[in-house]
């Protein structure tokens, strides 16, 4: 008798993903090659027939214990902040800094501006 759970695994994925890849993580979970043999011999003689709905397909996915995809190694962002400081603070600061330094220029100029009849008479 077929693995119901099997053939519905394969049936979902095998468009989407490699066979042989599909086998291994079927066998990795605990299921035999007779199942996945046996299965695939099903599918092949339904042949496409109509396709399964979306919700149907989606509690079938749900009951299976049988991981969909791997997770990926994740890369690191090649502009990654500082070790505990997120983007959005480190951004926060910079423009925090150029604020200051942009009011400190204007209040020196102004400054100079102010006192420009003193600052001549000195020299």
């Amino acid at each position: 008798m077929v693995n119901k759970i099997v053939l519905e695994y394969l049936r979902v994925n095998r468009g989407n993903y490699k066979i042989e890849d599909l086998k291994k993580k079927i066998l990795a979970s605990g299921h035999s090659q007779k199942d996945i043999e046996d299965a695939l011999t099903q599918l092949n003689t339904q042949g496409q027939g109509n396709a399964p709905g979306v919700n149907a397909t989606i509690n079938k996915i749900n009951q299976t214990n049988i991981p969909l995809e791997q997770k990926a190694p994740q890369q690191k962002p090649k502009n990654q902040p500082m070790v505990g400081q997120s983007p959005k603070k480190s951004k926060k600061w910079l423009w925090i800094t150029l604020s200051l330094i942009l009011v400190l220029l204007i209040l020196g100029g102004g400054a100079i501006w102010w006192f420009w009849d003193k600052i001549l008479t000195l020299f």
